[in-house]
């Protein structure tokens, strides 16, 4: 293959990849509404990156393949804008079937997007070595959004005794994790009392190789098979105020 083809072929998936990337952050920061906490939280959603670095960049290249033949003028940038259209509308019927209403509201989302990468795409077509530097920037950002803990307290007093946990707070957004350990067949019981004053909060049960079993309402109870650290998650949305978290470990 000659060198000046491959300089194309590099170009052309840089632009792309450009492309997913820059709606990939900004639909981070518009969705999360600029909160580097719940950034994270949505790049640990794997569909999203399927969606838009792997469904997008392919429907995009399909496009650039079915019309590459056809005459170039206002009605093929017009059937462009249509197929990127339906392109980000159409898979959201398909992956919410019978929500119509959640069908219209993702599949605009999807929309919108689809034409922010056709814009962003073409725009940057062919303009190497640039493309792929904002494309690595791009990738680059998101992973390490993905890895960072946004998590941010002030004011925040703990205590933990053999018998539960208990934190106050003045702000708190993001996650805290409270790890139990238990040995093989033990079981973990556990309620959680929240004094919120202003924000919102949230919890749930980070374990594997268990099955949670029968308790009483508003209590959690967790069974382990083998030696196990479990991991009580409380979340905090722009939260101020106390926990309480009450457990029982039985054999």
């Amino acid at each position: 293959m000659a060198a000046s083809k491959r300089v194309r072929i590099t170009a052309y998936a840089a632009s792309k990849l450009m492309a997913a990337g820059l709606v990939f952050m900004g639909f981070l920061v518009i969705a999360a509404d600029f909160d580097g906490y719940r950034m994270s939280e949505l790049t640990r959603e794997l569909p999203l990156w399927e969606y838009i670095y792997g469904y997008a960049v392919l429907f995009s290249a399909s496009v650039d393949a079915a019309l590459c033949k056809l005459k170039a003028g206002a009605s093929k940038i017009a059937l462009i804008v249509l197929l990127y259209m339906l392109g980000g509308y159409v898979p959201f019927l398909i992956w919410f079937p019978g929500q119509w209403a959640l069908s219209m509201i993702a599949g605009g989302c999807g929309a919108v997007c689809a034409l922010v990468f056709l814009a962003v795409d073409r725009l940057f077509h062919f303009r190497w070595p640039y493309s792929a530097a904002a494309a690595i920037l791009l990738f680059a950002g998101a992973v390490c959004v993905s890895t960072v803990d946004f998590t941010v307290t002030k004011q925040w007093k703990e205590n933990r005794t053999a018998e539960g946990y208990h934190a106050e707070f003045g702000y708190f957004n993001g996650k805290k994790e409270i790890p139990v350990e238990l040995e093989a067949g033990q079981t973990l019981s556990y309620r959680i009392d929240w004094q919120i004053s202003s924000g919102g909060y949230g919890t749930y049960l980070d374990a594997k190789d268990g099955t949670y079993t029968d308790a009483e309402q508003g209590s959690i109870t967790y069974r382990v098979k083998k030696p196990s650290a479990v991991r009580i998650v409380v979340t905090g949305d722009h939260a101020q105020g106390a926990l309480t978290i009450a457990w029982e470990i039985n054999n």
